[in-house]
């Protein structure tokens, strides 16, 4: 009689483990499905950031697209550059000297400027976006004002002239753009006839590219209309 009572303990310990065991299963399955939602919706233009992905070569966009896009550009290796509607004549975001003349730039791309470590990285595309309106830290966590950046911008000897209103309100802000996307292959060996100021999207053709040199940079134009 003893024997059939442990018996039946014993079968009932089994039956609850496999009950717990479902349930614990089922429950980090939920975890998983509402972990994916909540970054799709916490971040949704790492989903649909390229119109490529969509299965079409643009798409119309405003600052609500471009602000994230501009964010990411330095930590993921971006290119973007800002045209007028007939995605020939630049819009320019800040001034540099280059070869001893000012001249006007309409891009973002950290390989062509030296910017500094990733905190100033961060406070420049702050004061490219807002200007003196933005908030920029110091080295030791504090704050500091937009004068002060550009005080310590120009010791890198970057050449970069900032405007104190950003191009959020001055660019951005209630205007839509045309997004073109495109790539091209950095480093030292692209042809020679190859200038990525100029040259965008399909017109280079990456089979030419030598298999020594797959570091791909994405380019993103944004043509006002």
């Amino acid at each position: 009689m003893e024997n059939a009572a442990d018996a039946l303990k014993m079968a009932a310990a089994v039956l609850v483990f496999v009950m717990a065991l479902g349930i614990g299963i089922s429950s980090f399955s939920q975890a998983r499905v509402a972990a994916d939602t909540l970054i799709r919706y916490t971040d949704r233009e790492s989903v649909t950031q390229y119109a490529e992905d969509i299965g079409t070569k643009t798409r119309f966009v405003g600052k609500e697209t471009i602000v994230p896009t501009i964010y990411r550009a330095y930590k993921e290796n971006y290119r973007i550059q800002f045209y007028e509607a007939d995605g020939i004549t630049p819009i320019a975001l800040y001034t540099k000297i280059k070869d001893g003349a000012r001249v006007e730039v309409n891009y973002i791309d950290l390989e062509r400027e030296v910017i500094g470590n990733a905190r100033q990285q961060d406070n420049f595309i702050m004061a490219l976006l807002y200007g003196a309106k933005g908030t920029f830290e110091k080295s030791n966590g504090t704050e500091m004002s937009f004068d002060e950046f550009k005080t310590e911008l120009e010791k890198n000897n970057s050449g970069i002239s900032l405007n104190s209103q950003g191009i959020y309100d001055t660019i951005l802000k209630g205007n839509t753009f045309e997004e073109k996307y495109g790539v091209y292959y950095q480093d030292d060996l692209l042809p020679e006839s190859y200038d990525p100021d100029t040259d965008i999207s399909d017109q280079y053709d990456e089979t030419d590219t030598p298999d020594v040199n797959k570091t791909k940079k994405r380019v993103i134009s944004y043509c006002r209309q």
